[in-house]
């Protein structure tokens, strides 16, 4: 039987090495993968000033504004813009189509009106706390 060739245990034992090498890998590649994750994301300080300045320059010239506990509704170039809650996100709508995700996830939302503007205050999950006053002014 010398000279033949086959699955020893050598072979084995090799196999298993590699094996458990590349196991012992995987904890530590998810790992970076989830941390870079986090690091890509967001802050929450961005998102606020990203949204307050995108919808201050929307909100200018607006018409037809109508403010409730949990929407805002106004006419902009001919447009119904309806920003309003849906579960723990602030969403916009353009003449009641779309589904853009402007914030969150939120724990609150405030929006009151004033003269010429309107107030909206979100508390995030962790109670930090953004407010805003936005103004029409005519164009």
């Amino acid at each position: 039987m010398r000279g033949q060739n086959g699955y020893t245990l050598l072979h084995a034992v090799f196999t298993l090495s590699i094996f458990l090498l590349a196991a012992a890998c995987v904890p530590v590649i998810m790992n970076g993968v989830l941390f870079v994750e986090a690091e890509l994301a967001p802050s929450k300080e961005y998102e606020w000033n990203l949204f307050s300045q995108q919808f201050r320059q929307e909100f200018r010239g607006a018409e037809n504004i109508k403010v409730t506990d949990t929407s805002i509704t106004f006419t902009k170039s001919g447009e119904e813009v309806l920003y309003e809650r849906y579960g723990d996100f602030l969403r916009r709508r353009v003449n009641k189509r779309g589904h853009e995700l402007v914030l969150g996830p939120l724990q609150e939302i405030k929006l009151s009106s004033s003269s010429n503007g309107l107030e909206i205050v979100v508390t995030y999950e962790g109670e930090l706390e953004w407010a805003g006053r936005f103004f029409t002014y005519g164009e």
